[in-house]
């Protein structure tokens, strides 16, 4: 039994490195494509709250949280967008103290920090 030259054994470890990059460089793709459009959810979901916060108005804010839960960051922010309904319950609630609102809508957005 032979077992090959070099550039024989050489050739099947590049053609199996090709192979596994082939299959795997999607899937890696699609996961940083995935954390980056999380990032960018977050990072408007807190403009929306924080002019909603100044505008005393959380229509936008129930406009995303509605358009949001439709497309496909629904699913895969299931965690952000709880929490977006949870601040769009704040403003909703008949609190009357706007100051203990606000801390509690800012102690929300920390935990989506991008």
């Amino acid at each position: 039994m032979e077992i090959g030259s070099l550039a024989e054994w050489a050739t099947a470890v590049a053609e199996t490195a090709a192979v596994l990059v082939a299959l795997f460089l999607p899937y890696f793709e699609r996961r940083r494509a995935d954390r980056k459009s999380t990032r960018n959810l977050k990072i408007m979901l807190q403009g929306i709250v924080r002019r909603a916060v100044a505008d005393n108005d959380p229509k936008s804010l129930e406009t995303f949280i509605n358009v949001s839960s439709f497309t496909d960051a629904g699913e895969r922010d299931k965690e952000t967008l709880d929490v977006a309904r949870q601040i769009l319950e704040l403003f909703k609630s008949d609190n009357a103290d706007i100051e203990r609102r606000n801390r509690e809508i800012d102690s929300l957005l920390d935990e989506i920090r991008p």
